[in-house]
């Protein structure tokens, strides 16, 4: 390892992505903070002034997942208890909180390809895909017997989930 970061007695990192560009990466925490780290030093990214001010992106519980879009512009989160925020990266502002998402932890997400859609999966054995624009649920996959781990967009046609039931479903959209 090149470098460690090291959390407090009191928190630890649930999920973790890279920047787009390789030089950063972002994690998400048992208490709920959202940071962004510079991967040549390892220490938080201060060119983003929000974090220069000691204002965080946060949920109220344990983030679980997170998704970077593809032009390093949006960031997606997802807590505990179903709740998926969606960031603007370089300012850290909310730009939109799917309440209910799901009706327990979000597992995984994944933006689409268009980037009109974010994909999520969830300790409700359930795969979503919302809009991003509306903040609705655009449509609902059901078919794990459990929880579901992992969710990702094959294209913009398919979707692939894998759960705790010990299968991969593969879906039509």
């Amino acid at each position: 390892k090149d470098i460690a970061i090291k959390f407090g007695d009191t928190s630890y990192p649930e999920c973790v992505a890279f920047l787009p560009d390789g030089t950063g990466f972002i994690t998400g925490s048992l208490d709920g903070f959202i940071e962004v780290w510079d991967v040549a030093t390892g220490g938080l990214k201060m060119d983003l002034e929000y974090q220069k001010e000691d204002k965080f992106m946060m949920h109220d519980t344990a983030v679980l997942s997170i998704a970077v879009s593809p032009d390093g512009v949006l960031l997606a989160t997802g807590d505990k208890t179903g709740t998926i925020k969606l960031w603007k990266l370089n300012s850290g502002q909310c730009l939109k909180t799917f309440n209910a998402a799901h009706s327990d932890g979000v597992t995984s997400l994944s933006f689409g390809t268009e980037m009109n859609k974010l994909l999520s999966s969830s300790f409700d054995g359930t795969v979503r895909i919302h809009g991003i624009k509306s903040g609705k649920m655009l449509k609902e996959f059901r078919g794990h017997e459990s929880f579901v781990h992992a969710a990702r967009y094959s294209g913009e046609d398919r979707v692939l989930s894998a759960g705790v039931d010990c299968t991969v479903c593969v879906w039509d959209v």
